[in-house]
């Protein structure tokens, strides 16, 4: 287990590192609510969580709040909006922070810490706290934190989604300011709250939860609770591409496609890479991990079926896909290019670790990936050529804008450690330096990371050698310490043959 590094930093807004508790609410009670009832609709009225009021009424608060909270809007909302969560973003939270102001003072510390993010051009340093615009944010953090733990000492069903909506603010403001064991918590309490309001008894629409008592990801939002839900699978996959072990679990159902990508929106291809994605990680994030060593023979019929019709659908879902890509790719944006591009190529990163967690004990697995590797590092170089993004140092200038958006990092991250082609596996190193800060993956911290694995496993060989199997890294574990410039690295490599014998590795290294 990696130390965690949130404590201090947590206490710099006066909270502790453990979140915050939802109260239970008392049985025979009923939900204190100030919302008045929602108008008339096809489908149930339980499947809003606020009254749908219109975001265009005037924004409550003095000059400034006003001022932050339509730059929040205008500014750090298309940021923050992913593939698929403009629901969320750009609709309910606007209309929540309107109405209720423990989440518009969440929106107004996010907004607060993002305009003096950009200001710096996203630099960092542990002299930081000292900066009055930097520290007035995190006080304007405390102090929504705060209030949020006192609406929740009334224990109602409106505070506690209250407090899940709030709870994607927080985690947004802890990423932005790198403190991502924290942000980690954050979406972890809001979501399981999420999932245990779905799962209350006395819910008028039981079609939100499965029969396993797992929350149901639909395809297409139907709802808020959808969009909401949408928006923490999103989340929970940035951490465990990361660090987390596991993925929380969810019902998913994603089927072959019906009406193949060259005849569907760019926003319907969005929900469907995004489905693709949440899908793969609820398999790869699962116990279909401990089978990577076993002989398939071995694995339960139900994991070798489940992984192979994955694979079947995730293949033909790219092959139609690349398609697209090709017919559409003068209609789109700068801006699509890179954001598609990256969801892209999360999914070819998801795909292999997927076609290789049964019955492939060797590293050496990955090397019929080349080809794969090849067109991965490819597309990225042709894309920051075009855009002409040039590298960058760790914490330094950030010559990309900041996104909430898993994007080009982590697969090219992937590919810089599981690659072991000489020449492709530095050209990856080249482009993370240039890939910028997605989430919690920095580019240029994890160039010096991946530069430092390239340098174990190709220790006493000479340029183009084969890398043998007994100096290959295995699982790879990372956390990072920005205030020390400093990641903590454990890695595991295999002794012998029978996968069985591992020796651990682990380093401290500076950037």
């Amino acid at each position: 287990m990696l130390t965690c590094l949130a404590g201090k930093r947590c206490t710099s807004t006066g909270r502790k590192c453990d979140g915050y508790e939802f109260p239970k609410e008392t049985p025979g009670r009923s939900s204190s609510s100030s919302t008045s009832s929602p108008p008339s609709r096809s489908y149930p009225v339980a499947q809003y969580l606020f009254q749908p009021d219109s975001i265009s009424k005037p924004v409550p608060g003095n000059t400034q709040e006003r001022r932050i909270f339509h730059r929040f809007q205008y500014c750090t909302v298309p940021l923050l909006t992913g593939g698929s969560e403009a629901g969320f973003w750009s609709k309910l939270v606007l209309k929540v922070g309107l109405e209720e102001t423990v989440v518009r003072n969440a929106i107004i510390a996010l907004g607060t810490l993002h305009e003096d993010y950009q200001e710096r051009s996203g630099r960092y340093s542990p002299q930081l706290i000292e900066d009055n615009s930097y520290r007035h944010a995190l006080s304007l953090y405390g102090g929504a934190l705060r209030q949020l733990n006192q609406r929740l000492n009334e224990p109602s069903k409106l505070n506690a989604k209250l407090a899940i909506v709030a709870s994607i603010l927080f985690a947004c403001f802890e990423v932005l300011r790198r403190n991502n064991m924290a942000a980690v918590i954050h979406y972890q309490q809001g979501m399981r709250e999420l999932f245990r309001q779905m799962n209350l008894p006395e819910s008028d629409d039981t079609s939100l939860v499965a029969s396993d008592k797992q929350a149901t990801f639909r395809e297409i939002p139907e709802n808020e609770i959808d969009e909401l839900l949408r928006v923490f699978a999103r989340y929970d996959i940035q951490a465990c591409t990361f660090s987390k072990e596991r993925a929380e679990p969810l019902s998913t159902h994603i089927t072959l496609p019906r009406v193949l990508p060259t005849d569907m929106t760019l926003s319907q291809v969005r929900y469907h890479l995004d489905n693709l994605l949440v899908s793969v990680y609820q398999l790869i994030k699962s116990d279909v991990r401990m089978y990577r060593y076993w002989d398939a023979d071995s694995v339960p019929l139900e994991w070798r079926t489940r992984t192979q019709e994955a694979i079947t659908t995730f293949d033909t879902w790219m092959a139609a896909l690349e398609d697209f890509f090709t017919s559409n790719s003068h209609q789109l944006t700068n801006s699509d290019i890179k954001s598609l591009l990256g969801m892209r190529l999360q999914i070819k990163t998801a795909v292999i670790m997927l076609k290789v967690c049964i019955d492939c004990g060797p590293e050496s697995v990955f090397d019929n990936f080349t080809d794969d590797f090849e067109d991965m590092v490819s597309k990225v170089e042709q894309m920051t050529a075009a855009l002409g993004i040039q590298e960058a140092k760790p914490l330094e200038m950030e010559l990309t804008p900041f996104t909430m958006e898993l994007g080009i990092v982590h697969p090219l991250f992937f590919v810089a450690c599981k690659c072991r082609d000489w020449d492709l596996r530095r050209r990856a190193i080249m482009q993370l330096k240039r890939a910028g800060k997605e989430g919690v993956w920095e580019g240029p911290i994890m160039a010096v990371l991946a530069s430092r694995i390239m340098e174990l496993e190709e220790e006493g060989l000479s340029f183009g050698e084969a890398v043998p199997e007994t100096q290959r890294l295995h699982d790879i574990k990372k956390n990072v310490d920005y205030d020390n410039r400093q990641i903590f690295m454990e890695a595991t490599k295999a002794l012998d043959t029978t996968w069985n014998n591992f020796t651990i590795l682990r380093e401290v290294v500076t950037f």
